[in-house]
């Protein structure tokens, strides 16, 4: 039973695979969390509401209202609410009562909703608890439903509010902070008496920060140590607060953000906030991504894409960047199938304007139809990328439609030009459900007839100048809202339509690095920073929140990203940095030397051989670029048969020593035969070159494995797979 519920009614024990949350109901009918963290068995082992005042100084007025659940803008109440309305006879403060639950059981959840109730308004709030029964997390989100004659202004909606149980030690945040090039960087700071905030207000769910949060009381590391997280499925504006109180109490507060946003309520309506999941994990950050990962796999991704292992991808970005034609097309079809691509994407160029979603009759005066049908000869699947948000000036939907604009009321719409493809845009309106509508029929349209079997989503702006215009007057105030409302709805549509197309999500390099895409799209640009030195930090960072298989982009192993370091790395190094997501080459062969296409295939086929585990194996992440000059990922099997350890050196001094290398996720007893991939012979003799026996589980994990790089971007592939398995 993942739910238990007293004899009283009013105590609630959730219990998500080895982890428990409670929470009850008091005298006064309000609901006090009591308990998250490692599983209890017992109700009866739950604490009192009242031994979680750790301050005998704590104010009487306050005594309970730093735990509610779901707390409100009431009285003497100066935390960070949950809610927030203003209600028709002027009054602002709400003080909701417990009014009764219901727990419904799924095939692979069980669900429980709460119903608080305002005392004096019409005003209910439903809080839903989805406890996964297999995992150590729990999604939450509200629903707020206006009962009354006269609209309702709510001016907080957060989907939850996570206590924190006390702590010896105070706690520490870890957040994913960024830009563009930099996204997902791991940082880690003290939680001090106040408010941290983490926001986007871009209209998109990123690239500045990643709505995610984890705490620690500054003992956990990779491995070890209790970890509570949480990620916030939302793809536009958010917010999420980590409060600590004078009475150290600290509480995380999450959900769309209130900047710019006054949702009214109409008399009868409801609105429903995002999911915001939390969870918990004693096997310190890496165990806290890997309940992340396990619970995207299973419950997140669209069900036939997370089944099928990523492909080998060839984009024509890379290399040819816009100037894509069908004769240049044809040709790099021939040699992407040479170097084992087994997705052939055209990128941005292949369409006659942003807007116009269909080919461009002088780059491809026969269509595409030439090109789809020399792909598909070639053994490879076909895709194509669309930048839907915006639209050019000179494209035949903006003279059409120019009133679908984004804009101020009697002010022109925010251009933005872009010198590397001479292309002046605005951003299209699609809060505005018309927009919406013709977009998913051309996207529809545009699958439909050239049966592709990717789209990639690009975004490259953020949003701007988000003025009503002439949408009516119920959803004036809420445009950022409908906005997304409106994009998850197109996709939702093409992936119910199209169940076995991969959707990318790249959105400029993760700035829509969010669990409300994943819902749809397969992939995710990591970055478009694809150099890959800096892929080392990259992908441990998006790799917090992420499944590893996710990382996608177009230019792994390409010259394409010389422009962002001024530094070029071997092909080896390339290779092996984009297998630690979805691998893709964006090189342009017509210059390479028929060695060079020989070594690339031999890296996509090794790919090929290693991606059963990679692509869903669980993840370990052993050591950080960060703190070495060297990055350790550690790919287990689900049955613990097989593994894979990626050693990536960035720059060697001083013939340094890395020490053993020992791994984690296997079988103790188990004997592990070892296949080393990217060895090389070095020039002198005298350096002591390794062999690698079989070895046990146990012996992996306390001896280690024995290596070593030499010089600038050396690196080696572990392949250990059970004797006899």
């Amino acid at each position: 039973m993942s739910i238990f519920i007293d004899r009283s009614g009013n105590r609630f024990l959730l219990t998500a695979g080895e982890m428990s949350y409670a929470f009850e109901v008091q005298e006064n009918s309000r609901l006090i969390h009591l308990y998250w963290g490692a599983k209890l068995d017992r109700s009866d082992d739950l604490p009192e509401a009242a031994d979680q005042q750790w301050h005998r100084h704590y104010s009487d007025r306050q005594q309970g209202a730093s735990l509610q659940e779901y707390p409100a803008f009431y009285g003497e109440y100066y935390h960070e609410c949950a809610i927030k309305a203003e209600y028709a006879d002027g009054v602002r403060g709400s003080l909701f009562r417990f009014a009764g639950s219901r727990v419904q059981k799924k095939f692979d959840h069980e669900l429980l909703e709460i119903t608080l109730e305002e005392e004096s308004h019409p005003l209910t709030v439903k809080l839903f608890y989805r406890v996964w029964p297999e995992l150590e997390l729990i999604d939450r989100w509200s629903e707020i439903t206006n009962h009354a004659e006269t609209p309702v202004a709510l001016e907080n909606f957060a989907s939850a509010a996570w206590q924190l149980p006390a702590a010896p030690n105070l706690w520490r945040l870890t957040h994913l902070s960024g830009h563009w090039g930099k996204e997902a960087t791991i940082e880690r700071i003290p939680v001090s008496t106040g408010k941290f905030t983490m926001e986007s207000r871009t209209g998109l769910s990123g690239p500045f920060a990643v709505p995610y949060f984890a705490l620690d009381e500054g003992n956990a590391d990779e491995l070890s140590g209790e970890v509570f997280f949480g990620a916030l499925h939302w793809s536009g504006n958010w917010k999420i607060t980590v409060e600590r109180d004078p009475y150290d109490h600290t509480a995380v507060t999450g959900g769309i953000h209130d900047f710019d946003n006054r949702l009214i309520l109409k008399p009868q309506e409801s609105f429903t906030t995002p999911v915001f999941s939390g969870g918990w994990s004693p096997a310190g950050f890496s165990g806290a991504s890997r309940v992340l990962h396990r619970y995207q796999m299973r419950h997140v991704l669209p069900p036939v894409i997370a089944a099928r292992p990523m492909p080998v991808i060839f984009n024509s970005w890379g290399c040819i960047n816009v100037h894509v034609n069908e004769e240049n097309i044809l040709r790099a079809a021939k040699l992407a199938n040479r170097i084992g691509a087994e997705l052939f994407v055209i990128d941005d160029g292949w369409q006659h304007a942003l807007g116009d979603w269909f080919p461009d009759p002088v780059k491809f005066p026969n269509g595409l139809k030439p090109v789809i049908e020399l792909v598909r000869s070639l053994g490879m699947e076909f895709g194509l990328w669309v930048e839907i948000e915006s639209y050019e000036l000179a494209s035949d939907l903006y003279k059409a439609h120019p009133e679908w604009a984004m804009r101020y009321p009697g002010r022109e719409p925010f251009t933005r030009y872009r010198a590397d493809v001479d292309r002046t845009s605005v951003m299209l309106n699609f809060a505005r459900r018309d927009v919406a509508e013709h977009i998913y029929q051309q996207l529809h349209k545009l699958v439909a007839e050239t049966g592709i079997k990717y789209l990639k989503l690009d975004m490259n702006c953020f949003v701007s100048s988000p003025g009503w215009g002439d949408l009516p007057p119920e959803q004036q105030g809420r445009i950022w809202i409908d906005y997304v409302h409106n994009l998850h709805w197109i996709f939702e549509r093409l992936s119910a339509d199209f169940p076995e197309l991969l959707m990318e999500n790249c959105s400029s390099g993760a700035s829509r690095a969010d669990l409300a895409m994943t819902r749809f799209f397969g992939r995710m640009n990591r970055s478009d920073n694809q150099d890959a030195l800096d892929m080392l930090k990259l992908h441990e960072g998006f790799t917090m929140a992420n499944p590893p298989r996710m990382a996608g982009g177009a230019c792994h192993i390409s010259d394409s990203m010389y422009h962002v370091n001024h530094r070029r790395t071997p092909l080896q190094f390339q290779a092996f940095c984009g297998m630690l997501g979805s691998l893709a080459c964006g090189k342009d062969l017509t210059h390479c030397t028929e060695a060079e296409l020989t070594e690339i295939r031999r890296y996509t086929d090794l790919y090929k051989k290693l991606r059963h585990i990679t692509n869903f194996g669980d993840l370990y992440r052993l050591a950080s670029h960060r703190e070495h000059p060297w990055a350790i990922y550690e790919y287990v099997a689900q049955d613990r048969s097989e593994a894979v350890v990626f050693l990536l050196g960035g720059s060697m001094q001083f013939a340094d020593a890395i020490p053993p290398v020992k791994l984690a996720g296997l079988k103790p007893d188990a004997l592990y035969e070892i296949t080393c991939y990217g060895e090389k012979a070095p020039e002198d003799d005298s350096v002591r070159q390794f062999r690698y026996p079989p070895i046990t589980g146990r012996g992996a994990a306390n001896v280690g494995l024995q290596a070593e790089l030499y010089g600038d971007f050396d690196c080696r592939i572990f392949h250990l797979k059970e004797v006899n398995a």
